[in-house]
């Protein structure tokens, strides 16, 4: 049987039971199933649909996009529905999907339309400049260890090192296959044609080589001036900023910045990179399942990294804190609560950091994952959360 994901498809069929004329979009990494998922949805809808994607060898335009609605106004019976996918791709959508969204709701059309995208700058930017009012969002992270080990019976050192991208589970008995795909079939796809279709990028090998050294720092404090001084290509500190927040963009990496009440403080601090899928890391680091697990420093720094992923994906804000030697590996703000969280992989104990922050913010509430003063261990984080 396949794996249904509810966290995508329960608010579909919430959303979509109430009347038309409230656009549902869609948006999150590429390969997490968000397809996938829409199909499943489809076959249960009770009403006529209709299907289509801008992602094509040559983007589709404005007019494809027109084309493509009027064809789903056609469609006879009751509850129709439309589902575009990508239309990150089709330039200047957010305007042409205004139009046509208004004309359908000055004209009482009884068509519900969803919109499914893998950028989440290029989408956002839309939203903001035209569909203000008229969109829910629903979005698709990547997998977490309870899907992965529901879907896969995967165990937590799987999910560590494997990440969870479904598509390339069939290979996990191959390394070598494994990691082609990893890298080919899914950051090649995301950095070598998706980013560059709807961003202009003047150093693509400096592109490349950002990604790759960002991976290579999994949960680690690290300046943009050094990152700068280990790539071949240099650039300037701005490109790499920029380049940054496009991979970002795409959830691939997470520049986590550091905690403080002040945002100019926060806008001007180390990023501290966080993979959203730890399968990017050990993809493009190369070394197998058995000898990582064997690697106890960068398991650990897999772990830690695994948790801080496990924040951004359910929408936390994520922050670290660090002065001189002391430091805490996330500080979590959840609605009006502030969490301080310690990750240890081993038998560690606290660190003199966590105090610290304590002392000076004490609003805050500590949580230990994993170690010996463990409020939770890190196979129960990852499965339940907090």
């Amino acid at each position: 049987m396949t794996f249904k994901r509810q966290l995508i498809l329960s608010p579909l069929h919430t959303n979509l039971a109430r009347p038309a004329h409230v656009l549902q979009i869609l948006t999150g990494p590429r390969q997490v199933g968000k397809t996938t998922a829409i199909h499943q949805f489809l076959e249960s809808w009770p009403g006529p649909k209709f299907y289509a994607t801008a992602d094509q060898l040559t983007p589709p335009d404005a007019q494809w996009l027109a084309e493509t609605w009027r064809q789903a106004r056609k469609l006879k019976g009751k509850m129709p529905i439309l589902v575009v996918d990508e239309i990150q791709k089709v330039p200047r959508w957010s305007e042409a999907v205004k139009m046509l969204h208004d004309e359908d709701v000055r004209a009482k059309e009884p068509l519900r339309v969803i919109l499914l995208g893998s950028s989440a700058l290029l989408l956002q930017r839309g939203m903001q400049e035209s569909l203000s009012g008229r969109f829910q969002l629903t979005h698709c992270p990547h997998w977490s260890y309870s899907e992965c080990r529901q879907a896969f019976g995967w165990t937590l050192d799987q999910f560590l090192f494997y990440g969870g991208y479904p598509g390339a589970v069939p290979f996990i008995d191959d390394f070598t296959a494994w990691k082609d795909y990893i890298q080919n079939s899914l950051l090649e796809t995301v950095i070598g044609r998706d980013i560059p279709a709807v961003h202009r990028i003047d150093h693509p090998a400096l592109f490349r080589q950002t990604l790759a050294l960002a991976c290579r720092h999994p949960a680690e404090v690290i300046s943009l001036q050094k990152l700068l001084g280990q790539l071949q290509d240099r650039g300037s500190i701005n490109t790499l900023a920029n380049y940054l927040e496009l991979i970002a963009g795409a959830f691939l990496v997470e520049p986590v910045r550091k905690y403080s009440p002040r945002a100019i403080r926060v806008r001007a601090s180390s990023p501290k990179l966080i993979a959203r899928n730890n399968a990017i890391v050990t993809a493009l680091r190369g070394v197998s399942f058995e000898e990582t697990l064997r690697d106890r420093p960068f398991y650990g720094r897999l772990v830690e990294n695994a948790v801080g992923a496990s924040f951004l994906n359910v929408g936390d804000n994520v922050f670290y804190w660090s002065e001189r030697d002391k430091e805490v590996d996330f500080i979590v703000q959840r609605g009006k609560d502030l969490l301080a969280v310690e990750v240890t992989a081993g038998d560690g104990h606290p660190t003199p950091g966590l105090k610290t922050f304590l002392n000076r913010h004490p609003e805050t509430k500590p949580v230990h994952i994993g170690g010996a003063y463990a409020d939770l261990s890190v196979e129960q984080f990852l499965e339940r959360g907090l």
